[in-house]
């Protein structure tokens, strides 16, 4: 298989060359890189920014040129809908006309690397918490979450709003991260609340590679092709949180078994050495189930960006008229 990687920014491109690194160390799909776009099978689209609606993705050419053969790769939290492709945050909604597939963090937690322990430290720590939870309040269920009223005996759910993992410059960060994994470790199970787009973050991966039993809270999350999820993973619905620690306790003894599993998962299917072929059997599905030919979404950006910037304005009045309704209600 050949493939091009295109950049939307200039110069090197660090994701562009860590999907060649995790090309080179796997061994069940041989991948050649190639020069130029015409020459490739496929073509894999990196390094997007959603400023101004992805103005640096709407200038490239390349993808506008083959648009079939071209591919989205992105982390963020507002992942584009010009493009096809394999996006974290991608919502549920988004799937049904068959252009997205979900992926893990990868670059994420190359960049913003919290050091996991090994899966057996995490096996063999003595378990004092049926589960647990730090992390900001970027969502609602995450307040929700933090206003509900748990056993202190073998709950732990801290507020950390005051600290941003990816904006907090790293000598900053050791106090978070001293606590994160000691709490984590003592938890049979992990909770992993939507975050500000429609993904849990990389908390998941995080504790998969840990071998810590994950607690899936968010609706709209489309797990990534690959593991069988329900086989580790516990999955609560948003709406249900309420009966949250009953529905964990009665898998207290599963624990251990779904931890296994969990970091089993992540060795099949997000570790430097799976990742290339996870995100290239996406892509396949992706060109398996797609409706509409990509080539009708190319040709139409100018309205797919009207409709898009139309929408962005209605997020922001609403955002706009809750915090003014905020105002009022606190006079």
């Amino acid at each position: 298989m050949k493939v091009f990687i295109s950049s939307c920014e200039t110069g090197e491109s660090f994701y562009g060359r860590e999907l060649k690194r995790m090309a080179g160390l796997c061994t069940s799909l041989q991948s050649l890189f190639v020069d130029r776009p015409e020459d490739a099978d496929l073509i894999l689209v990196v390094d997007m920014d959603e400023a101004d609606v992805f103005a640096n993705l709407r200038r490239n050419p390349v993808w506008r040129r083959y648009p079939k053969k071209s591919f989205g790769i992105y982390e963020g939290d507002n992942p584009p809908r010009f493009l096809h492709g394999v996006y974290t945050a991608v919502p549920r909604d988004r799937t049904y006309l068959g252009r997205f597939q979900s992926c893990g963090l990868w670059m994420h937690q190359v960049a913003f690397p919290l050091v996991c322990p090994a899966p057996d430290r995490a096996w063999e720590t003595p378990k004092s918490l049926l589960f647990s939870f730090m992390g900001r309040i970027s969502h609602p269920v995450r307040r929700r979450l933090l206003q509900m009223s748990f056993p202190k005996e073998d709950v732990v759910i801290v507020d950390t709003s005051t600290y941003n993992h990816f904006r907090t410059a790293p000598k900053e960060r050791s106090p978070w991260q001293d606590e994160y994994w000691p709490v984590a470790e003592r938890s049979k199970y992990v909770l992993c609340p939507s975050g500000s787009g429609a993904t849990c973050g990389t908390r998941l991966f995080d504790m998969m590679q840990a071998g810590i039993a994950p607690v899936i809270i968010c609706d709209k999350w489309v797990p990534p092709l690959g593991p069988n999820w329900n086989e580790f993973a516990l999955f609560v619905a948003e709406r249900d949180i309420k009966y949250l620690y009953g529905t964990i306790k009665e898998r207290d003894s599963e624990w251990k078994m779904r931890g296994q599993k969990a970091r089993q998962a992540h060795e099949n299917w997000f570790a430097a050495e799976t990742y290339w072929k996870s995100l290239i059997d996406s892509i396949r599905k992706i060109q398996q189930q797609q409706v509409v030919p990509e080539s009708i979404y190319s040709s139409s950006l100018p309205l797919l960006t009207l409709v898009e910037r139309g929408r962005q304005a209605r997020i922001r009045s609403v955002i706009w008229m809750k915090g003014m309704i905020r105002k009022v209600l606190k006079r």
